[in-house]
């Protein structure tokens, strides 16, 4: 998943919450990556942390080292892939801007 805005800006967390039900569940890994326009691709940002929520839709904090990008990419990885509840929803997000 990717999230885009028009101008860079500078950026050093990322909140989003998953829905948790019989179907969703959290995801196993968030990696996080930013575009980078001078190689014209993402690379993974550094010193990324995450900070699991404990309830269905409340928000996991992911937080890296301050960077400038245009954009923000999520991989994540399901923690029941193949089951009924490895399924993700997101249903909120937020980059707060620095």
């Amino acid at each position: 998943m990717s999230v885009t805005w028009g101008r860079p800006r500078g950026v050093d967390r990322l909140e989003l919450s998953f829905t948790v039900d019989d179907r969703h569940s959290l995801p196993a890994t968030v990696e996080a990556a930013a575009w980078d326009r001078a190689r014209h691709r993402y690379v993974l940002v550094r010193n990324a942390s995450v900070a699991w929520a404990d309830t269905s839709d409340a928000p996991t904090l992911v937080t890296f080292d301050r960077l400038r990008t245009t954009s923000l990419r999520l991989t994540m990885t399901s923690r029941h892939p193949g089951e009924p509840k490895g399924a993700l929803r997101i249903s909120w997000l937020e980059v707060p801007g620095v």
